[in-house]
Formats: structure tokens, sequence, C-alpha cells
């Protein structure tokens, strides 16, 4: 049961109204072989009742555009390093899951276009009893934005950090066919400040806010092959200076609603879709009430044991500076798709796209990503990798168009 958020998605299993989900790869393919027996697959590390699999991929890269310029572009090369982790439990009962992984870019003449992300989850499940399941999660994440996103001014030299911190608690109880969660948390989102062009910086303090999150998920569950549900949810923000920088006070009641189902009729084919319906009003007048409709869900395919498929749909309301705007309605679409050419020759491919309508200003964003890499493993610890990945920014905001091409090639270490 997957589900995704209102612009990135990010937990494995979350509810299908959880809050800033980020957007995690699609399933490792199923290899014609059993893992013991498959020379190529990781043993990971056994430490008591739990293994880890630690990854690190370190390569050159070059880009045409490090800094997302639309008239300037000006190339560079340099060093990416993308450490990985995962701890999972072999316990009879209840589970540990822990996943990490950052992204690293290190320029050699353009050090203000460094990028820095990384994500950290933590889930815990515990079986209560054999009809109750309790869940515990954490989740931290950090992000970068260039001077030209929408958000970020066009004099801003490097980028700006944003992190996100998450913890929920959900609740699950199983009364014959109905199935009901209900989950509680929030989610902390902080702004970075921004160094700009001539001096001076802009503080970002005033769009810091905590959204709690308190949701009620109800399903029938009258067969595996198809769950239809339904749910509600109450997240208001809370910006912890009372008025922005344009004097106007941003915190708001928001409230969410879906629609769905969730199945898995078959080794081919698995996943959630839902209808949902967003909606955020803010504390000062003069804002704008803001709404939104669309679909979430994740639908993954396996065509065969070698092929995966998995295409991720979101929709939310995003928060914005401008004084003349309420916030931005946000629509996500991301596909990925892996490939065993062979049982060491693994190829990958992904296409995303981001679309955003800014409400009083009419300004919009698109963002298209995609990428293709290649993974030819040598033995279970060694593999060489090459990576090209596309990023274009279309706005109607004149110059934040830009458009950048990546190639990296390195090697992958893994135990």
């Amino acid at each position: 049961m997957d589900s995704l958020q209102e612009v990135e998605i990010r937990n494995p299993n979350p509810t299908t109204l959880e809050v800033n989900p980020t957007v995690e790869p699609p399933p490792e393919p199923v290899r014609k072989r059993r893992t013991e027996d498959d020379p190529y697959a990781a043993l990971g590390l056994g430490i008591g009742g739990l293994t880890v699999f630690p990854v690190l991929r370190a390569g050159i890269i070059a880009s045409d555009n490090p800094a997302s310029s639309d008239t300037d572009r000006k190339s560079d090369v340099g060093v990416r390093l993308r450490p990985s982790l995962r701890i999972t439990s072999d316990w009879v009962r209840h589970e540990l899951l822990i996943e990490g992984d950052g992204d690293f870019i290190a320029y050699e003449d353009m050090s203000e276009n460094d990028t820095n992300d990384a994500s950290v989850l933590s889930r815990l499940r515990l079986d209560m009893r054999r009809s109750t399941t309790l869940v515990l999660d954490a989740a931290y994440e950090l992000s970068q934005d260039s001077g030209a996103e929408n958000e970020v001014p066009n004099t801003a030299i490097g980028n700006r950090t944003d992190q996100i911190i998450s913890q929920n608690i959900a609740l699950t109880h199983r009364a014959g066919r109905i199935a009901a969660t209900v989950r509680a948390g929030s989610d902390w989102q902080y702004y970075g400040d921004v160094d700009l062009a001539g001096g001076g910086k802009e503080d970002n303090s005033d769009r810091d806010y905590v959204e709690p999150i308190a949701s009620l998920r109800v399903g029938y569950e009258d067969s595996p092959a198809f769950q239809p549900f339904v749910e509600a949810a109450y997240v208001p923000r809370i910006h912890f200076d009372k008025r922005d920088r344009n004097g106007l006070e941003r915190s708001s009641e928001g409230y969410r609603f879906g629609a769905g189902v969730a199945f898995d009729p078959s080794p081919l084919w698995s996943g959630e879709l839902a209808l949902v319906y967003a909606l955020r009003d803010y504390e000062d007048p003069e804002l704008e009430t803001l709404d939104v409709f669309g679909l979430d869900g994740r639908v993954t395919w396996r065509p065969s044991e070698l092929t995966t498929l998995d295409l991720i749909l979101a929709t939310g309301l995003n928060e914005t500076a401008s004084a003349d705007s309420s916030g931005a309605r946000t629509y996500i679409a991301r596909l990925k798709a892996a490939h065993d050419l062979r049982d060491n020759l693994t190829t990958t491919a992904g296409a995303g796209l981001t679309y955003e309508k800014y409400q009083g200003t009419g300004e919009t964003e698109l963002t298209l990503r995609t990428n293709a890499g290649l993974l030819w493993r040598m033995n279970r610890w060694l593999a060489w990798t090459l990576d090209y990945d596309l990023i274009y920014n279309d706005s109607n905001v004149p110059g934040n168009d830009y458009y950048e091409n990546r190639v990296t090639a390195g090697i992958e270490l893994r135990r």
C-alpha cells in the first residue's frame, strides 16, 4: 500500500493522504535465481536479527549547466558520491526497516553550485495482536533548489537548502472485512537562507512551519485483489512567525479527502490509486482559499521476472512567499523502469513531470527530469555504473527557463 503527498514522496508504505512523502525507487526486479544461488546478489552483514546492506556509488560527473542558467550556460566537471544504507529485520514477529541515501556533487570550478541531497527513513511495525498493528516511523529529508526555481530569487548565489523532519504513529485494526487506520504525526519544514549577488542575504525563516496531521482511513478487504477505501485527513500548517515578510498571516487550516482502491490481482500488477481533494484556508483574509483535485497513487507492473515498471502520481498544494498568491497547485507524475539484460547487467530509465500553477499571479512552472542508467556487476561487491540525466525547466517567469545535461561514470561498492 503506497501513497503520495503534496509535493514529494518519501515513505515506503504511507497512507494515501500522508503529507510530504518523497519519491522512492521502484523495487528491484525479481531475479531468475534465488539470492543464495545468485553470484551477483548482495549478501549484507548479519548483526543479530538485523541485516545491513551498505552501498557506495562514486564517480566523475560532467554537466553542461550546473548553475541552471537560462542565458549564461557554462560547463563543469566534478565528483559525485551516492551512498545508501538499508537495514532490515529478520524477526518472527514485528519488523524494523531503516533506509538512507544521499547524492552529493562537488564541482571543480563552480563550487557555489555544489549540491547536497539526502533522506533517512526508519519504520517499526509492531504486531500487537493478530488483527491489530502499530507502526512508528520517522524521516529526515535534505533538498536544494537553485535560483532557476520560481521560489528562489534569480540573483541567488548557489542553492537554497531545505529540510523536513517527520514523525508518525499509525494504528490499524481489522474487524472482519473492515480495516481502519488512525494516524497522527507532524512534519517540520525549514527553509534555508540564500546568499544574493552583490551582497546581502534572503532570510527565509518566516517560511518555516510545522504541519500536524490526523487522518482516518477505512477500507473494505473483500479480497487481496481489490480493496476499496476512503480516507480523510486534517493537516493545518502553523508558521513559527505569525506574519511573513509581506505582513501576511500564512498559517492555515488544511483538509484532504480521498477515495480509491488498493489492488494486487496477480504477480504482474499491484498498487493503489485514489481520487483526492485538498483544501487550504488561510488565517489572513487577503489570502484566498486554495483547493485542488487530482490523483494520488502508485502502480507497479512486472511483465516478466526481469522487468519492473513503476508509476507514481501525486497531487498537492505548495507554499509560496509571494504577496500576491496563496500558494501553488502541484501535480506530479513519475515513471521508472528497470530491466535485467543479464544476471549481472541491469538497465534503468525514468521520466518525471512536475507542474505548478500559482494562484493569483498566474505563474506556471513545468519541470521534466529524465534519466537512463547502466549497471554492470563484476561480482557481489563491485560494479561499473553509467548514468545520463536531463533536467528541463519551462516557466512563464522571464529568466527561469533552463536545461541541463549530466553524465556520470563510476563504480558501485556494496556488501
